[in-house]
């Protein structure tokens, strides 16, 4: 079994020590950045599964950090933060964070998240995730999506009616399992980018959806609201 990558990206040395022990201790390889112009050149040469994001570096910020990694691949990212700023953490989970962790943390919780994370990812980057774009139709806790058809069935076979919103809408959540996709990125996968920031309907429409599949998502845990950030479809075992 390949053996799980992760890169810290702190220049406290002393924090990100603690934090490697921990991650060494459940058999993960660690590796460390301690500048902007370090995590550059480490990732320039190696891939991570794994990154673990102080935002206050002495050469930029960990936001940068965050569109850099999101630009070149899909890894989990972990925020931490010396202070629960609301600002910082909606900002870090927009531009792509998978998790916000305000320091200090317990030891127990923090690999509890980690070992989440991981899961989450390797189900969104397992080749059935990657092969949903490409099929015909999309099988979700037995209702059945038509994508060529654009039509929604329920498990006895009646047809959900939706606007192309509503299906287009429908079917981001379902390429994007277990991604929390904020208000702009549903805008933009919509709508096309100039719309992005500029209409807050998005809200409406994610609450019509859910109305119409509310015998599907009767759990919230199914489809969540992140609050400030966005929106969640989880997959199911089911």
């Amino acid at each position: 079994m390949k053996k799980v990558t992760i890169l810290i990206v702190d220049d406290d040395i002393s924090l990100s020590e603690e934090v490697a022990e921990v991650l060494f201790e459940q058999g993960y390889s660690v590796s460390f950045a301690r500048t902007m112009r370090q995590f550059e050149e480490q990732v320039r040469d190696n891939l991570f599964d794994l990154f673990v994001v102080d935002l206050l570096l002495p050469d930029g910020h960990g936001h940068e950090v965050i569109r850099k990694i999101r630009h070149i691949c899909s890894s989990g990212i972990v925020v931490l933060s010396g202070k629960l700023d609301e600002v910082d953490k909606v900002v870090s989970l927009e531009l792509g964070a998978d998790d916000y962790v305000v320091k200090p943390f317990p030891r127990s919780e923090f690999v509890a998240r980690i070992k989440s994370l991981l899961r989450r990812i390797e189900i969104r980057n397992s080749p059935h995730q990657e092969a949903v774009s490409n099929l015909p139709e999309i099988v979700y806790a037995d209702y059945r999506t038509n994508t060529r058809t654009r039509k929604l069935y329920a498990p006895f076979g009646d047809q959900i009616r939706l606007t192309k919103l509503e299906f287009d809408l429908w079917l981001i959540f379902l390429k994007n399992m277990d991604k929390v996709m904020s208000r702009e990125q549903l805008i933009t996968s919509i709508r096309g980018r100039d719309w992005a920031g500029y209409d807050r309907s998005i809200d409406g429409l994610v609450s019509r959806l859910r109305r119409k599949l509310s015998g599907l998502l009767d759990a919230e845990e199914n489809f969540e609201t992140i609050r400030g950030v966005g929106y969640l479809l989880r997959s199911r075992s089911d």
